[in-house]
């Protein structure tokens, strides 16, 4: 190779090198600033909701998130993966580690400062009542081991995660200043959110209890007073089913008209003759929102939105855009959605107030009138020419002008059906599209972030449940059926390799009997063929060609003789 091929090689090398470095600087720079993580764990542990996100990116001041669970702790991973998805979306969350069997100074710090009560084992390791401390300045929120994950059979020590949820509502708590205040009208029949079980309202109360809201029951005005509600931040009224008298309705209208927000679910209540609805005396409050509550009975006629069982009393309506269906709209395709059961339509009336249907039903539902007669002898039922056609609105939303001194004028949400706030959308994983909708709802009522309606991620094995039994049959396993498992493997072993060597003796003397050729080769015997008259005429012509080539030629019959002659002399 000439001197200048070896020059140009050693450029393009040192070329090659300058530009591999170039590229990735680049690729880190650019790493740096698009920082992407990818989740491929089972059900997407690690992925940020849109609740989580909205708070995280709304920080505005430092939050610390202590982690006080050992090394070994099998949370320790699960929380330290979830931060850094954390800090990835904010810098502003800050994360400490302190194992206080490792650091036990540190720890103690953390203890005095926040006051955490520790105690120690046998082994000289350290529990505390708390996993982790959110806090930001001096406010701190405490999560406990049962906050991080829930039990879902105890049988099989299954588990499920519940960390994004615990974290998110943790830093919710200590960020947020004064807590809203959400009133619950009673009086009237109204669900109650001190009653649990399917027919109360307490996993809404804990659930707004977890997202730093206040709730308490308002008693019903007294007669002959005027009783305003000025510390009220929303009003809910959940399903009367007696009219309401004047005067509550009265200081409702005026604590929407003065600014305050609203959110009623009432469904159609037949009366105690089963003749006609009860009338709850609401018109006048759901006017003051631009909206009338017809008095018709839901049916839903569309396969594809109704519930298969029953006569379509119970089905899904479709979601409208709107900042309190963003994420109904968004999870649309995996069938996540609200469901409804016994609903009433909803119309809009000439107001000033600013409306948007929130859910309507297919074209092919339609709202019976006369549904008393038709429950007499109920059958499949069938659009009349008085009933109201599909498709229908059964939630809206509605603005109304600002008023002096607040931010923004009263806002309102009606849903012609009260079962959206009963605890059963909380505590059935196929009515969690419901749950998130009135979550939404209230959070946009009062202004607020969205309330933390994390999807339940999926439950996993966490270890395994051994009785006395099990400890006495794994016992006679390992002493007993193992190593006799091993000894007859261990037997069968030596018997394969016995015959082997047997078989391997055996060829060898067969060797050594047979004989060999010329070329040194065994001879093996050629194996007996039946003999055709083919094959014998083959033989004779070849004999007879092998005399005819041993027969001598004339040129060399003369010297024969010649040598025979001097032989005989």
């Amino acid at each position: 190779m000439s001197r200048d091929s070896q020059a140009g090689a050693k450029l393009s090398v040192a070329v090659g090198i300058v530009a591999a470095m170039v590229l990735a600087v680049v690729v880190n720079v650019i790493a740096s600033r698009k920082y992407t993580r990818w989740d491929v764990t089972r059900g997407g542990l690690y992925t940020l909701s849109e609740p989580t996100l909205q708070t995280l990116h709304s920080l505005e001041e430092p939050v610390n998130v202590y982690i006080l669970l050992p090394a070994g702790d099998p949370l320790t991973q699960n929380v330290t993966h979830l931060l850094d998805a954390y800090r990835a979306e904010s810098s502003r969350v800050v994360v400490k580690k302190t194992d206080p069997d490792r650091y036990p100074a540190e720890f103690l710090a953390i203890q005095q400062k926040f006051g955490v009560v520790a105690g120690k084992t046998e082994d000289g390791r350290i529990l505390t009542d708390s996993a982790i401390i959110v806090a930001k300045n001096d406010k701190p929120y405490f999560l406990t081991a049962n906050d991080l994950v829930s039990v879902e059979d105890e049988n099989d020590v299954r588990v499920r995660p519940k960390l994004e949820e615990a974290l998110t509502t943790a830093i919710r708590a200590v960020t947020s200043g004064g807590k809203p205040r959400v009133c619950f009208a009673t009086g009237h029949g109204e669900k109650s959110i001190e009653v649990g079980g399917a027919g109360g309202m307490n996993a809404l109360k804990d659930r707004l209890s977890k997202n730093n809201y206040e709730s308490l029951e308002i008693a019903p005005a007294r007669a002959g007073e005027k009783e305003d509600l000025p510390t009220c931040d929303l009003l809910v009224i959940a399903g009367p089913v007696e009219p309401v008298p004047a005067q509550d309705v009265a200081r409702y209208v005026g604590f929407v008209k003065a600014g305050g927000s609203l959110f009623a679910a009432v469904s159609p209540v037949p009366d105690a003759d089963d003749a006609k609805y009860v009338d709850t005396q609401l018109g006048d409050l759901f006017a003051a929102v631009g909206l009338k509550m017809e008095a018709d009975f839901i049916f839903e006629l569309d396969a594809k939105s109704r519930d298969p069982n029953g006569f379509g009393e119970t089905f899904m309506p479709a979601a409208k855009p709107h900042a309190i269906t963003e994420g109904l709209i968004k999870f649309a395709d995996r069938g996540i959605g609200v469901t409804l059961t016994v609903a009433s339509s909803l119309t809009k009336l000439q107001s000033e107030a600013t409306l948007v249907p929130l859910l309507t039903t297919s074209d092919k539902a339609f709202g019976m009138v006369d549904f008393f007669a038709w429950a007499k002898n109920p059958t499949a039922p069938e659009a009349s020419e008085k009933d109201h056609k599909g498709p229908l609105t059964v939630a809206w939303a509605a603005e109304l002008a600002k008023v002096q001194g607040r931010e923004r004028g009263a806002r309102a949400v009606v849903v012609g059906s009260s079962g959206v706030l009963l605890s059963t959308n909380w505590t059935s994983e196929e009515l969690r599209g419901t749950s998130a909708f009135v979550e939404s709802a209230i959070s946009w009522l009062v202004a607020r972030p969205q309330l933390v309606n994390v999807p339940k991620k999926p439950a996993a094995t966490a270890g395994i449940r051994v009785s006395e039994g099990d400890v006495d049959r794994l016992g006679v396993y390992t002493i007993l059926c193992m190593p006799l498992a091993a000894a007859l493997f261990g037997v069968a072993v030596f018997l394969r390799r016995r015959g082997g060597e047997r078989r391997g003796k055996k060829e060898q003397r067969e060797d050594k009997a047979a004989p060999k050729t010329s070329s040194g080769e065994k001879k093996k015997a050629a194996p007996m063929k039946a003999k055709s008259k083919g094959d014998v005429a083959d033989k004779v012509k070849a004999k007879s060609d092998e005399k005819v080539k041993s027969k001598p030629t004339g040129d060399e019959e003369p010297k024969r003789t010649a040598d025979s002659d001097e032989g005989d002399s």
